[in-house]
């Protein structure tokens, strides 16, 4: 197993299992555009603008046998008002949607968000979440942010718990379109 940066070659993938996180989240943009249409779009969004949630310049991957079993996308808290801009122009742009996919803040100040972590079903249970989460602090520090901090939907006490295990606290709530999240933090100095 692999953790390294994605690459362009990746995006598809990246993409794919990203899904999984936006079905989780029941975003409205589900019921108006098929998963094809927001994948086509997320992939163009991607390719255009590497500020982009979304980028592969914005994730790390886990890769066996040349095939992405996980990716973590991340970023400084202060990159969050830069993220979807693009995106919500080709959405206005390409379907008439002028609604923000993501209207909620979901960072704390200095701390290095880790966005998404996803890993395909098939792969779970192999470490690769520990794996990609221990490469979060190495961004944080590459950065000189001292923490790193996440959301877990509070209808996922499993997850918490693995949070918890590896060393995040529960520091605050938010709320994220129709969901509760704990937000957590860990140290990485």
């Amino acid at each position: 197993m692999q953790i390294r940066p994605a690459t362009i070659a990746d995006q598809q993938a990246i993409i794919a299992l990203e899904m999984t996180i936006f079905k989780d989240m029941e975003l409205p943009l589900l019921s108006q555009l098929s998963n094809q249409e927001i994948q086509d779009l997320l992939y163009q969004v991607a390719i255009a603008d590497s500020n982009s949630r979304c980028s592969y310049q914005r994730a790390q991957v886990a890769v066996e046998n040349g095939e992405v079993l996980g990716v973590m996308f991340g970023y400084p808290a202060q990159d969050e008002p830069i993220l979807d801009q693009t995106f919500q122009q080709f959405l206005l742009e390409k379907y008439g949607i002028d609604e923000l996919v993501f209207p909620d803040s979901e960072v704390y100040p200095n701390e290095w968000y880790l966005d998404s972590l996803v890993v395909a079903e098939t792969a779970r249970g192999k470490g690769i979440g520990g794996q990609l989460l221990a490469a979060s602090d190495q961004l944080a520090q590459v950065v000189d942010l001292p923490v790193v901090g996440l959301n877990v939907d509070d209808q996922n006490p499993q997850a918490q718990r693995l949070y918890e295990r590896v060393g995040f606290e529960t520091v605050g709530q938010l709320m994220i379109g129709q969901h509760q999240y704990s937000h957590m933090q860990r140290s990485v100095i």
